[in-house]
């Protein structure tokens, strides 16, 4: 998600960050092998361009795919996962998919969307318990509304983001990597709505604001009264 979320400014700022810690970052190349002693131990990556990387210790972070093949032909798919409805029911009576599996209608954007990430996991599956609830008892829920959420926490670094990273960006606030205390965001906006925001160093109260302009897609004067405006726009929804 980060590659896909992160637009050009916002990479800039933790390239930095990270760079003044003294993490080496290595673009433009991929790793290609390993080499290892004779315990098997790892000594060496190979990258594609023909460097070689000295290293103890290798961490692989290269993503995954949710294993679907289990029910080929079995249950109903759409965009790489099973397709459910808003209360997770798959094609198959009974069967219910939860979590990055489930390829569902994502209410706020009129659309069939499979989502990667803790929060949903843990939302979809309380939908699916109390459908299931609901259905035996006779009565109903209301259909799963779900807003898009990501965040991530590193150092003394933690940023959240809501909706959908779709559109023309706009950045605010300070984004210098050297800053004692950084604070700083992006708005994408789509067809003169704000649809996704993102802050990094916000307060509970601001990363609130940002989650309900992204529910709310009100719309924008303009591009540079957003970017001049920056959180105070999402304070005041």
């Amino acid at each position: 998600k980060v590659p896909r979320l992160f637009t050009a400014g916002i990479a800039s700022f933790y390239e930095g960050y990270y760079a003044n810690k003294g993490i080496n970052i290595v673009k433009g190349t991929v790793a290609s092998g390993f080499s290892t002693n004779s315990n098997g131990e790892v000594t060496e990556v190979k990258l594609k361009d023909g460097r070689t990387l000295e290293a103890d210790i290798v961490i692989v972070g290269v993503g995954g795919r949710p294993i679907i093949s289990l029910f080929k032909g079995q249950v109903e798919e759409e965009k790489g996962g099973l397709k459910t409805d808003a209360f997770f029911k798959t094609s198959v009576p009974d069967v219910y998919a939860i979590g990055d599996v489930a390829t569902f209608p994502m209410k706020l954007y009129n659309d069939m969307r499979r989502v990667e990430h803790v929060d949903h996991a843990r939302k979809s599956a309380e939908q699916a318990v109390k459908a299931i609830k609901a259905a035996e008892e006779g009565n109903s829920i209301p259909e799963y509304d779900y807003l898009p959420y990501f965040y991530s926490r590193a150092f003394d670094l933690s940023w959240q983001f809501y909706g959908d990273n779709v559109g023309e960006t706009v950045m605010f606030g300070d984004n210098d990597p050297k800053s004692p205390k950084p604070k700083f965001g992006s708005y994408w906006i789509k067809e003169g709505k704000v649809v996704g925001a993102f802050v990094e160093g916000g307060t509970p109260e601001e990363n609130q604001a940002i989650a309900k302009v992204a529910r709310a897609q009100p719309s924008v004067e303009s591009l540079d009264v957003l970017a001049k405006e920056g959180l105070s726009f999402a304070t005041k929804i």
